[in-house]
């Protein structure tokens, strides 16, 4: 007896929600031995805050003038696997060049390659989970949270890794986990879209999306939000193993803000539906507010667990606002550009002029910079408020 046309269509959908479930978890094993531990690679190769900050904005700068560009080439095919592929293991290779470095010049032009490849991977598989949730096939938030859960991992593993081993063993663990993301985009699902129209201008294409105010408003917001998060990104494990506290305790600082953001996306539909984009953008602006203070004000470990809880409101929240948003307001031939430009803006223009400041504020201030961090998600939250009045959940007119 055949399987009915429905029953075929559930296990199509069941398979594409684990294959993107499988490319999350592989993502974000790389981010959290990079977000907590990288620093600590670095400056045991010998760089200081100040050129940690340059480096990471020189990567941000990358990602804002090239990105954009390799992701409008992919809407004008129509896939998102194929280039994932490519670019993920260009990556690979660009970033085995790291143990080659020893000035910094040189790891300034590895950021770059890096930055370049590796930076547009993400919001590409963003795009077709997106493409994907609009047509009911997965629902984002579950499938992302196997993000947040391999983040969790890979902290613990950090933290472990760097009480056993000495600092080059983060060097060699990130190394393997870029070769498994190569592995797992091919497996992606091959879901297509319309392709843009070969003769589209890319400068064009770009002027639309961000001439577009309510476009405009929805990315600075988000732009603001992610933001306020450098401090804690770049410097969050320096600053906490200058206080004295043990490797795996701040992996598992690190591990306990992404449980959090896991229970949040595990409700994502439903804040989402309850809440609406503007509105979890908002949440994740007081929750901001409220964290920042914290994180500046003490090292002791009670504070520093609370602070790190509100992590799945003050990332989650706003990740969510703007997937909720492009998701909804972006045409699907536009949704790698859109989303990727997203990318480069909100996780790149502000953070990449912000970095090389912040590491000089820093090295003068220690946690008192986390003060500055509060600003900005202050100045999130007013734009959030004020893009919710020009937006009503329509798709865009581009």
């Amino acid at each position: 007896m055949s399987a009915s046309p429905n029953g075929e269509q559930e296990v199509s959908d069941r398979s594409i929600a684990v294959r993107m479930s499988v490319f999350y978890f592989a993502v974000f094993l790389s981010a959290g031995l990079y977000l907590p531990f990288w620093p600590v690679w670095l400056e045991s190769r010998g760089l200081g805050p100040v050129e940690i900050g340059l480096l990471y904005a020189i990567g941000r700068f990358t990602r804002i003038l090239t990105n954009p560009l390799i992701a409008h080439v992919v809407d004008r095919r129509g896939d998102r696997r194929k280039p994932m592929v490519l670019l993920s293991l260009g990556a690979t290779v660009a970033f085995a060049a790291y143990e080659l470095c020893s000035e910094m010049w040189q790891f300034a032009l590895v950021a770059v390659v890096v930055g370049a490849m590796w930076g547009t991977i993400n919001p590409l598989g963003d795009s077709l989970a997106l493409v994907n949730a609009r047509q009911g096939r997965l629902n984002y938030g579950r499938v992302r949270l196997w993000g947040s859960i391999s983040f969790i991992l890979a902290t613990l593993a950090g933290g472990q890794i760097l009480d056993v081993w000495p600092e080059s063993a983060i060097f060699w663990s990130l190394l393997a986990t870029f070769a498994v993301v190569t592995v797992v985009c091919l497996i992606t699902p091959d879901t297509r879209v319309e392709a843009l129209p070969v003769q589209s201008n890319v400068f064009r294409v770009f002027w639309r999306l961000m001439s577009e105010p309510r476009f405009a408003l929805f990315i600075l917001a988000s732009a603001l939000l992610q933001t306020s998060h450098l401090v804690v990104y770049i410097f969050g494990t320096l600053h906490w193993r200058d206080a004295g506290i043990d490797d795996f305790i701040i992996g598992v600082l690190w591990a306990e803000g992404v449980v959090a953001e896991i229970v949040l996306f595990s409700f994502g539909a439903a804040l989402t539906a309850r809440f609406g984009a503007a509105g979890l953008l908002m949440m994740a602006a007081v929750a901001g507010v409220m964290r920042w203070p914290l994180l500046a004000f003490s090292t002791d470990l009670s504070v520093l667990f609370v602070a790190q809880a509100l992590h799945g409101v003050t990332f989650g929240a706003a990740h969510l606002g703007a997937m909720a948003f492009l998701s909804r307001a972006i045409p699907p031939s536009l949704s790698a550009t859109a989303q990727t430009l997203h990318g480069a803006v909100a996780l790149g223009v502000a953070s990449a002029v912000i970095s090389p400041l912040l590491g000089g504020l820093y090295e003068s201030w220690g946690g008192g910079a986390f003060y500055i961090m509060t600003l900005f998600s202050l100045a999130g939250g007013v734009v959030a408020f004020i893009a919710a009045q020009r937006w009503n959940g329509e798709t865009l007119d581009l």
